[in-house]
């Protein structure tokens, strides 16, 4: 019996060695041809400063843990801090701070650390329109820099991104410089993605391209899967996200739900695939977004 789990260990050994992102299978697939569990401000998680503006019940190191590869995230320099302060907070630091920047790439950099056979990608919002160089001054400072995927042309195969130890994937909105910070790619060249502002209740998530509105495809592409509450006064509109129960309530984070949005990408864009399939509270619906993410990428 013994030899029996001492062998079990050494093929699960073997096979977590073997593996890219947890699957053999995907290790010769490329980067833009492969689909990523992804949330929706990842950062943003109890206990917030303000009810009613969390999208994640699971703090990022649960989110790692639970097999989220893909993260949204905002950074913001909050009040009456200096000009280099970059914080993750969700529009304004009083609603939402979850602290310094680099405070959250130490979590990012420790999982990446421990874990040689995995890709992450950072999708993230110049709130601030910090520059380049500062931003990349704080992935230096944490040492998570030396991850960092520089692209040149053509997307590599998962393995290929092991094997160089090139496992971070970075792409900010606004104000990166390849010339400046080679690693940090411009969003809107290579990303684009479906419409976010889906007013509850949704009957069917579209898949047509919101950004950029300029009609041309990329090479990857965001499915934008979360809803928002909308109070409208005078003609004014304030959305919210949607609470977790309400989330539950309508179904959205469903497999049956999910299923739809991926066939209606289908539908549209034919032979790409939905490269970051993005929910707000992803621990709702039994594991559904990794069922999709799954079924997407052939497992």
């Amino acid at each position: 019996m013994k030899i029996f789990w001492i062998i079990s260990y050494l093929v699960a050994s073997v096979s977590a060695k073997n593996a890219c992102n947890g699957h053999s299978s995907l290790c010769n697939k490329h980067y833009d041809k492969v689909s990523f569990a992804c949330t929706h401000n990842a950062y943003s998680y109890e206990p917030p400063q303000a009810i009613g503006v969390i999208n994640q019940e699971r703090t990022i190191g649960q989110q790692l843990d639970d097999g989220v590869r893909a993260f949204m995230l905002d950074i913001v320099r909050p009040p009456l801090a200096s000009k280099s302060t970059m914080h993750f907070c969700h529009g304004s630091c009083s609603l939402i701070d979850k602290g310094p920047l680099e405070d959250g790439l130490a979590i990012y950099k420790d999982f990446l650390d421990r874990n040689p056979n995995d890709i992450i990608t950072f999708i993230i919002e110049n709130v601030s329109g910090f520059s380049a160089e500062d931003v990349g001054a704080k992935f230096a400072s944490v040492g998570i820099d030396k991850y960092a995927y520089v692209h040149n042309s053509g997307w590599p195969t998962l393995g290929e991104m092991i094997a160089k130890n090139k496992r971070l994937v970075v792409f900010l909105d606004d104000k990166a410089d390849t010339s400046k910070v080679p690693y940090i790619l411009p969003e809107w060249d290579y990303v684009i993605e479906t419409p976010f502002e889906n007013i509850s209740p949704v009957s069917k998530f579209p898949c047509n391209q919101d950004r950029p509105r300029d009609g041309k495809p990329r090479d990857l592409l965001v499915m934008n899967h979360f809803a928002y509450n909308r109070l409208s006064i005078a003609g004014s509109h304030i959305d919210t996200p949607l609470t977790p129960e309400q989330v539950e309530k309508r179904g959205y984070n469903s497999l049956k739900s999910l299923q739809q949005n991926v066939d209606t990408c289908r539908q549209t864009w034919k032979t790409r695939v939905p490269n970051f399939v993005t929910l707000d509270f992803y621990d709702i619906g039994d594991g559904s977004i990794f069922k999709i993410v799954d079924q997407i990428n052939g497992i």
